[in-house]
């Protein structure tokens, strides 16, 4: 009590907790109700701060908001990329830092246009979740983007799910701000029928009857879980036995239509590996199975020669080749390469100068007694950009996902990641298919809840039965517009009553 009484006459100590147990609303706890407890207790640090008060107490709560929900970029740099323990943690603290200015920014617009004495309320309420969403969404894309950690994410197993489909993860994070704003103006202005607002709930319920897409077919699918250590993974005397550990556990799964292998579970080029993908592809063919597996790729004619590329490969009764388009700073690519490049072991990590993908390229297949199915794949890190899946999705009968997490260790980011995906096949009322290294290997029904997942840090194989399905979920057809038109009404009528009051 003696922390909370202080907290309430001291709103930068308001703002600093409130930022820090917004991690806690999201996976692996989900402890959702914080998320909206975390929005109030901002909103309470902005009551009758200036806009520069405003800035810094928004930075605050996202220093501490990313220092904790990103902490697992730490056992990257300090387990796998031989960073002092020292140095990785100043550097996510400026990474942190560094996130936390874009809520800054977007706070400051709020608190100075919307959030003055004597604004209307609904106009605060609005403007607070329009610029909380445009905050998301800013961060989702600028300097190709870090949409990890939204508000919405809280919501996959509430009753705000429902609207996923229709306006994605980013909607559901407006509806979050929007009841954080609604609870805390109603009880700070004792005007309770904006209340009214969270019938959004009610509302987000009844929507999760409805089925956007309809099933077509089935596949028995599986996954394979390798299990390489990371320290081992890229080693050249690995080779041989992580391909041969992959080909004991896919033998004893021929009897499935789909068999996938994690992110670079091939740790050779494709161009000095085609000997072997050629004796798999026969027998693939022979059981009449679709093989995807993540392969690192080199381009050895042609205008692209010498590029290197993070990619998917579909043999056996599928085809397809399939380049990675979301890169990873440092991790697959090295801003800055020239000047960078040997400062740090993190910085000249196996594998990090890859290039960036087409951004047409076509699905992956695979064949099912005839049939031809359309797989859209994602490696890794792509899996978090809502639009871009929502874009490949389409046309697509099934959602494929490979990582390599082993890379964060036992931290909360692989729980994070999988979630996210989880996400995904909501918006997009697909199946699923993750298939990573070390964990989490999982499938994942159109509603986004995991069908089945194997035990984390043990090699074994998931096999189990996947809905294909065609159609689209609004938020395919219509993508953010509606969301971002909404927003703009919003802030237009708002700062059109500041400027006329």
């Amino acid at each position: 009590m003696r922390l909370l009484r202080s907290m309430m006459t001291k709103p930068n100590l308001t703002a600093l907790f409130s930022g820090l147990i917004f991690p806690f609303a999201i996976a692996p706890f989900f402890l959702w109700p914080l998320v909206i407890l975390s929005l109030i207790g901002l909103l309470y640090s902005l009551q009758n701060s200036t806009p520069k008060q405003a800035v810094f107490r928004t930075w605050l709560f996202g220093f501490a908001k990313f220092s904790v929900g990103v902490s697992w970029v730490y056992v990257s740099m300090h387990d796998h990329g031989g960073t002092p323990a020292l140095l990785a943690i100043l550097m996510v603290g400026l990474f942190a830092a560094f996130l936390a200015t874009f809520p800054a920014l977007f706070m400051y617009f709020f608190q100075r246009f919307y959030n003055r004495q004597g604004s209307p309320v609904l106009i605060a309420i609005l403007a607070f979740a329009a610029f909380w969403f445009l905050y998301e969404w800013f961060r989702s894309w600028i300097f190709t983007g870090f949409p990890w950690l939204f508000a919405g994410d809280a919501q996959l197993h509430t009753w705000l799910n429902g609207w996923a489909p229709i306006l994605s993860v980013y909607g559901l994070s407006f509806f979050t701000a929007l009841t954080s704003a609604a609870i805390y103006f109603s009880f700070k202005e004792k005007r309770f029928h904006y209340l009214a607002l969270l019938l959004i709930w009610p509302l987000g319920l009844a929507l999760q009857n409805i089925q956007w897409t309809e099933q077509t077919n089935e596949l028995k699918v599986s996954a394979v879980q390798g299990n390489i250590p990371q320290s081992q993974k890229w080693l050249p005397r690995q080779r041989l036995p992580t391909f041969n550990a992959y080909m004991d556990q896919t033998r004893q799964h021929w009897d499935s239509d789909l068999v996938l292998w994690p992110e670079t579970a091939i740790t050779v080029l494709k161009d000095q590996f085609q000997s072997y993908l050629d004796n798999i592809n026969e027998e693939a063919i022979e059981h009449r199975t679709t093989l995807i597996s993540g392969i690192p790729f080199r381009y050895t004619e042609g205008p692209s020669r010498g590029e290197y590329h993070n990619s998917i490969l579909a043999i056996g009764t599928g085809a397809g080749l399939y380049h990675k388009q979301k890169l990873v700073p440092f991790g697959e690519y090295i801003p800055l390469e020239n000047m960078i490049r040997g400062l740090l072991p993190f910085f000249d990590l196996p594998m990090s100068s890859f290039k960036k993908g087409d951004e047409k390229q076509a699905l992956l297949k695979a064949e099912k007694d005839d049939t031809l199915f359309l797989i859209a794949p994602f490696i890794c890190y792509e899996i978090v950009y809502p639009q871009f899946v929502a874009d490949s999705a389409k046309e697509s009968d099934l959602l494929i996902t490979i990582s390599n997490d082993a890379w964060f260790g036992d931290s909360i980011g692989p729980k994070q990641h999988m979630a996210i995906a989880q996400m995904r096949a909501l918006e997009t009322q697909r199946y699923l298919l993750r298939s990573t290294n070390t964990g989490i290997t999982a499938l994942v029904n159109h509603k986004g809840e995991i069908v089945t997942q194997l035990e984390t840090k043990k090699r074994a194989t998931l096999t189990a039965m996947a809905q294909t399905r065609k159609g689209q979920t609004p938020f395919m057809m219509w993508g953010l517009w509606p969301l971002l038109l909404m927003t703009l009404m919003i802030l237009l009528v708002g700062f059109s009553y500041s400027r006329r009051h």
